[in-house]
């Protein structure tokens, strides 16, 4: 005999899909097994790997930066070669580390005191090429290496790098002083018009600047020309 029909409760229907759910999980689990295996021993690896390389990373800053003031107290002491030496080191070994950019940009001021344009060019431009992270050695390293390329007898691209030292920080007290630089190379270049264009940028922007008077002076002497 058939038993009589009776309504299901939400409780129960809620209990029958519990069970239906844990019944597919743990079939689920049985049959990928090995690939669930897989998955936790993967995940495992990522995160010993992203530890690990956390770990090497405040490592290799801590000993980057180690390299760079023993470079810096060579320097101090007198004896070149060491520092130098030391700073190779430190780009080759350390390359991407804030104390190599560092390194890299004090290298290239010491041949640019040394009037070795030809060194400091090389190592201006692997600052501006890889590292860049400060504005101010940015600036510094853009104008060095225009400096440079004014040795090279190419005036117009070290306006161009003049220029771009300028834009790094509007703000930083040597923005004007290199937009003059970027002038004066322009106008070397003779290109007047982009030296006219940036003199009087710095007559408008930077008129509490000593560069103002000059800026003035070199318009004039550019409708002379004209």
């Amino acid at each position: 005999m058939l038993k009589p029909y009776r309504k299901i409760t939400k409780k129960e229907l809620k209990e029958d899909k519990f069970v239906m759910y844990t019944i597919k999980a743990k079939e689920y689990v049985e049959n990928n097994s090995k690939t669930l295996l897989w998955a936790g021993v993967i995940l495992v690896l990522a995160i010993v790997a992203i530890t690990w390389y956390a770990r090497s990373k405040s490592q290799a800053n801590i000993t980057a930066n180690q390299l760079l003031g023993q470079a810096q107290f060579a320097f101090a002491q007198g004896n070149d070669s060491l520092g130098i030496k030391q700073i190779k080191s430190l780009i080759d070994d350390y390359a991407g580390v804030p104390a190599a950019g560092q390194g890299c940009f004090l290298l290239a001021k010491y041949y640019w005191q040394l009037d070795d344009f030809a060194n400091a060019k090389i190592y201006f431009k692997k600052y501006i090429d890889d590292y860049g992270n400060d504005e101010l050695l940015t600036s510094g390293a853009m104008a060095g290496y225009a400096d440079c390329l004014i040795k090279d007898n190419d005036a117009a691209s070290a306006a161009s790098y003049y220029e771009k030292a300028a834009e790094v920080n509007k703000n930083l007290p040597l923005a004007p002083s290199y937009l003059y630089s970027a002038a004066l190379a322009y106008q070397d270049a003779g290109e007047l018009d982009k030296a006219s264009k940036i003199a009087d940028q710095i007559i408008k922007n930077y008129d509490k600047s000593d560069y103002k008077q000059k800026a003035e002076l070199l318009l004039e002497m550019i409708k002379l020309k004209t």
